[in-house]
């Protein structure tokens, strides 16, 4: 929940959107994160990100797969060159693909901040251009019922400053 809650009021819009727009949005943000760092000239990365955006089903987190097999390449090429950003977006694509959509919006969004300074105008295209809500506050967080992100231990806090 905390990758959220550092997003401020676009954490706040990504966490009360609809799980299928916050998947489109994750998708959006890997394939430009795929861009820019160079990942998306890998045919495998491309064809997956194409794919999935399109609306076909992920491919599956199978270690034999040619995805996986290249994601595997490009962390062990960016250990021995010291290439942090390709080791950050080879995990956020692996991260979007294979986990949470919600995480992966933000955390794609964070590797991206690195080296483009239009990632937030970008993630708040990538969201619909939604009108953004007031930066969130604990109390926002602990009221939030989002099934699909965990927000328990604001829930606990707002708890007890009621008590």
């Amino acid at each position: 929940m905390s990758h959220l809650a550092g997003h401020e009021e676009l954490g706040a819009l990504i966490a009360t959107l609809p799980y299928e727009q916050v998947v489109e949005a994750a998708q959006k943000q890997l394939h430009r994160l795929a861009v820019e760092t160079g990942l998306n000239n890998y045919p495998e990365v491309k064809t997956a990100l194409d794919a999935w955006e399109c609306g076909a089903a992920p491919p599956q987190p199978d270690q034999t797969s040619p995805l996986a097999l290249r994601l595997h390449a490009v962390l062990a090429q960016a250990d021995t060159g010291r290439e942090h950003t390709h080791r950050r977006a080879a995990e956020k694509i692996a991260l979007g693909i294979w986990g949470s959509p919600y995480r992966s919006v933000c955390e794609s969004a964070e590797t991206r901040s690195h080296f483009t300074l239009d990632w937030r105008a970008d993630l708040h295209a990538d969201l619909g251009n939604q009108p953004l809500p007031p930066i969130p506050d604990d109390r926002f967080w602990g009221a939030l019922r989002n099934p699909a992100i965990d927000s328990s231990w604001y829930a606990a806090q707002y708890r007890q400053d009621q008590d």
